[in-house]
């Protein structure tokens, strides 16, 4: 039943989304040909080389928007279906439906989750289209990759356990913003009045109080595992999983009682 209500949830995302997308690569394929003329006028000193620049870097500004865009419209969009199909009049059909209150959040999730990784994915393959051989062998495959490459190791320190802990760490995390939304958005419903006022105060105050904890907790100690105990740094990024999967599955069972034994109360 989950995939059936994916289905039904990414049928609603991609409609949008998928036009933002489109027109992500269009203005990659069309950047990277008026860079690689910019490119061969500059090379020949010709008099419309100046012009062709200004256009050139105004479209990749367009570019560089429609990027953001899409990410925006991807997370944005998901968190909309969420309100709109559980807490409007949609949700009276929905929560009609034979399924239970655990199958409609992580159909919500994993359809939010797909419809933000294809974003992410089109972003950079379009990113791939826009610079990979525009420049020779300086912006190559090769270098492309080895720039990302470079970069995480100097994240991670070329530490294999800490680029694990890393990627636990993502896992963990990138839901995390969703599902904390998503109670804001469940506990919201039980005010009558100023109901989108309270549901951004609501997830204004679980986002603060997550990082006040995340960071009073973290920082100082940190610093004392770091200095005093051999290997704290992995210590500290295993709480920091812990406390996200906490997190998560505390806003988790919050949504899902709302849904089961509350959302009846609601106005």
């Amino acid at each position: 039943m989950v995939g059936k209500l994916m289905k039904h949830e990414l049928y609603a995302l991609f409609r949008v989304i998928l036009w933002i997308s489109i027109a992500v690569v269009l203005f990659a394929v069309i950047s990277r040909f008026l860079l690689s003329e910019t490119i061969v006028q500059n090379a020949s000193n010709s008099a419309a080389s100046g012009n062709m620049l200004i256009l050139t870097i105004a479209l990749i500004v367009f570019y560089i928007l429609s990027i953001g865009a899409l990410i925006i419209a991807a997370w944005a969009v998901s968190v909309a279906r969420f309100y709109k199909s559980l807490f409007t009049g949609e949700g009276y059909m929905t929560l009609a439906l034979p399924v239970s209150a655990d199958q409609l959040i992580w159909a919500k999730l994993l359809s939010a989750l797909i419809a933000m990784f294809y974003a992410t994915a089109v972003s950079v393959g379009s990113m791939f289209i826009l610079f990979v051989g525009t420049v020779g062998d300086a912006v190559g495959l090769g270098g492309f990759l080895e720039v990302i490459a470079t970069l995480f190791e100097d994240l991670t320190g070329g530490d294999v356990l800490y680029m694990i802990e890393s990627v636990l760490a993502a896992i963990f995390s990138i839901p995390m913003s969703l599902l904390v939304l998503y109670a804001g958005i469940s506990m919201g419903q039980f005010f009558t009045a100023h109901r989108v006022g309270m549901i951004l105060l609501i997830f204004g105050i679980l986002y603060v109080v997550c990082n006040v904890v995340s960071v009073i907790g973290v920082t100082p100690l940190t610093t004392y595992l770091t200095v005093n105990v051999a290997g704290g740094e992995h210590i500290v990024s295993w709480l920091q999983i812990l406390f996200y999967a906490a997190v998560d599955v505390g806003c988790f069972f919050l949504v899902r009682y709302i849904l089961r034994n509350k959302v009846n109360l609601i106005a």
